[in-house]
């Protein structure tokens, strides 16, 4: 007896493609600050002590990375704590430029604001931030001593 069975034959079918896969490695950025504390100095209740100008200041942000990259800058007002529980808020007035030298000539830097830093991909580069600002008018009936708070900016790509 003979047997004869069918064979089946199933017909493969395959396709494959590829895509590059690319990638480009920048610096981290970094932020450094020097010449703090910024001071407000002596603050008589009832007045609005002067401003204190950031193209004056000795309070410097150098912010560094890939260059010629944009970077965001951020910052926000500064809750000052005093005795019992007391406040004062400062407000934060932000220069900057792409040149150490250039205070004098630098410009405001808002939070949210995007700047250059100097230099070209590949290379490092650098922008630099000075920070002033203003207490506003402090009340006659404002609780006296000693305030302290924390200015934070930061910086992204």
């Amino acid at each position: 007896m003979a047997l004869f069975g069918t064979r089946t034959s199933l017909a493969q079918n395959t396709a494959s493609t590829g895509v590059s896969i690319n990638a480009t490695v920048i610096q981290g950025l970094t932020l450094i600050v020097s010449g703090g504390p910024l001071s407000l100095g002596t603050i008589v209740a009832g007045t609005t002590p002067a401003a204190i100008d950031p193209q004056k200041s000795s309070v410097l942000f150098t912010v560094t990375g890939n260059g010629g990259s944009a970077v965001k800058v951020s910052y926000s007002n500064v809750t000052m704590n005093g005795p019992s529980g007391a406040t004062l808020t400062f407000t934060p007035n932000v220069y900057g430029s792409s040149s150490a030298t250039g205070q004098g000539s630098s410009t405001g830097v808002t939070s949210g604001t995007t700047v250059n830093l100097s230099g070209t991909t590949g290379s490092e580069g650098d922008y630099y931030l000075w920070l002033g600002g203003s207490l506003g008018t402090v009340s006659t009936g404002q609780t006296t001593g000693a305030y302290n708070g924390t200015f934070t900016m930061t910086v992204s790509y």
